[in-house]
């Protein structure tokens, strides 16, 4: 079985939209939300690979994980909002990558590579901020 690492978005390329005097564009920042939507779709490779019945989506393993953390004590030193938004940007550059795990043979500085490049993509699209 090969590394489900196809994604929509290898499927059906982002259009290059480019910004008018600076600012960003609404058709811009709607292709990022559709993008990102596409990890509702992806199932996470591991558990593929692992033959896990019913496997769970990036986008809901993103969820889950900063759901967690809105109800972890707040008691600790680390701020509450910096580990929802780390949650919901970790696997954030899988839409344009796919999800490669250590058993699909992508050394990793060429996975870091891609998902910096797919991450400086992704903020292109979603603008200053």
């Amino acid at each position: 079985m090969s590394c489900r690492i196809h994604t929509l978005a290898e499927r059906r390329r982002v259009k290059a939209n480019a910004s008018v005097d600076g600012k960003m564009t609404d058709s811009k920042l709607l292709d990022f939300v559709e993008l990102l939507g596409t990890l509702k779709h992806v199932e996470r490779t591991g558990w593929v690979k692992m033959n896990v019945a019913k496997p769970e989506t990036i986008s809901g393993h993103m969820y889950r994980m900063a759901s967690m953390c809105f109800l972890l004590d707040d008691n600790s030193n680390l701020n509450r909002n910096k580990r929802i938004e780390s949650c919901l940007v970790h696997d954030m550059a899988e839409c344009i990558v796919g999800d490669i795990t250590p058993f699909c043979g992508v050394p990793v500085e060429e996975k870091h590579r891609q998902e910096v490049e797919a991450m400086e993509k992704l903020s292109e699209m979603a603008g200053p901020g």
